[in-house]
C-alpha cells in the first residue's frame, strides 16, 4: 500500500479538492483505496456521506479511535466496494502534542488496499508529523499568491526538522491561473517566479498544475459527472492524468 498525505499550512489552497480528484481517479481506475480525514477542525471529506451511508456512522468509531488504538477495520465506513473512509474527529486535537509521532505508521501496517489518502488540517503539529511519518508521499497544494510562498517555506523548515529522506514530496499550483500575457512584471508572473526560483523547493515542483475550473467543481459534486478525453472535460481529463501520472506511475486511459 502506498501512502498519499495532502498537507498545506495555508488554508483555501484546496487540499480537500486535490484529495477527492486523486481518489475519484485512482477508484475510477480500479484501485482500492482508504481515505483518512485527519482534519480535527473539520470534516473535509464528507463528501463521500450521503444518504446510501446513513447517520448511524457518527456513533461509529473515527481517527479519533485510530489513534487509541483501534484497529483500522473496526474504524471504516464503506462507502462503495473499493473505497473506505475513516472520518475525522474533532478530538484529535488531544493528540496535537503526542510525544509519538508513529502511532499512525504502526496503525497502518499491513493494510490490504492500494492507496491510503490522507487530508489533513492547514497547520503543523504532531497529528501532522504523525501523518507525514506513515506517508510515502506527500502532495502540497499552493496557490499564486505571497502567503502560499511564505507558508510553503515555513513548511519546508518543518520538513527538514523530520528528517524524512524517503519522503516523495511534491508541490502543485492548485487552482492555476495561466498569466495573461508573458511580461514579467505582472503580479502573477513574479509570484510564480518566485516559486521557481527558490533553490530549498523549486526541485520538488510538479510541472504539472490542476487549473481553476468550473470542470472540477462538478465532477467533485456530481457523483456520476466524468472526465474524460471528450467535450468539456478534456482539459480536467488530462491535468489529472498527467499528474497522477508524474506523482504514481500510473497510466489512467479511460474516463475517471
Amino acid at each position: 500500500m502506498k501512502t498519499i498525505a495532502i498537507n498545506s499550512i495555508k488554508g483555501g489552497t484546496g487540499k480537500s479538492t486535490l484529495s477527492v480528484l486523486f481518489v475519484k481517479a485512482l477508484i475510477g481506475a480500479g484501485y482500492k483505496c482508504l481515505v483518512i480525514d485527519a482534519d480535527a477542525s473539520n470534516n473535509s471529506l464528507s463528501f463521500y456521506l450521503d444518504d446510501s451511508v446513513g447517520l448511524d456512522i457518527t456513533q461509529g468509531r473515527t481517527i479519533f479511535d485510530l489513534f487509541l488504538g483501534a484497529k483500522v477495520q473496526d474504524c471504516i465506513i464503506r462507502i462503495q466496494d473499493n473505497l473506505n473512509l475513516i472520518r475525522g474527529d474533532v478530538r484529535l486535537n488531544e493528540f496535537r502534542s503526542t510525544d509519538s509521532l508513529k502511532r499512525l505508521k504502526r496503525a497502518l501496517q499491513g493494510l490490504g488496499y492500494d492507496f491510503c489518502i490522507i487530508d489533513t488540517s492547514p497547520t503543523y503539529d504532531n497529528i501532522i508529523g504523525n501523518v507525514l511519518t506513515a506517508s510515502d508521499v506527500l502532495l502540497v497544494p499552493v496557490q499564486q499568491d505571497i502567503f502560499s510562498y511564505q507558508a510553503l517555506k515555513y513548511q519546508f523548515e518543518k520538513l527538514a526538522d523530520l528528517e524524512l529522506d524517503d519522503l516523495d514530496i511534491h508541490v502543485i499550483f492548485n487552482q492555476f491561473e495561466k498569466p495573461l500575457n508573458d511580461n514579467q512584471e505582472t503580479y502573477r508572473n513574479q509570484i510564480t517566479n518566485m516559486f521557481l526560483k527558490n533553490e530549498v523547493f523549486r526541485p520538488f515542483i510538479n510541472s504539472n498544475h490542476i487549473s481553476r475550473s468550473s470542470v472540477y467543481r462538478k465532477y467533485i459534486n456530481k457523483r456520476n459527472y466524468r472526465l474524460s478525453s471528450k467535450a468539456e472535460t478534456q482539459n480536467g481529463y488530462e491535468e489529472v492524468k498527467n499528474l497522477i501520472q508524474s506523482i504514481l506511475g500510473i497510466s489512467i486511459k479511460e474516463a475517471i
